[in-house]
């Protein structure tokens, strides 16, 4: 099998120089150029983790208050 690619570069070019450059919708640095990925990842985790197991006591506490829904709990 012999293959042979063509590429018209000039059609390459003029498609390539129509390129906009991708926006930054985070950006990960602090103010003295420090990458604060990690720590910014990490807070993020930890209020979600924080808001969800609050949601749960919520939850809980609704249906323990409500007598339709008690039955849904054990014990």
């Amino acid at each position: 099998f012999h293959a042979e690619i063509v590429v018209d570069t000039a059609k390459v070019s003029a498609e390539m120089k129509a390129y906009r450059p991708i926006p930054v919708i985070a950006d990960f640095r602090d103010a003295s150029g420090g990458d604060t990925m990690k720590a910014s990842i990490d807070a993020n985790y930890r209020q979600i983790k924080q808001e969800i197991l609050s949601l749960v006591d919520s939850e809980i506490a609704r249906i323990k208050s409500d007598p339709k829904l008690q039955g849904l709990m054990k014990g």
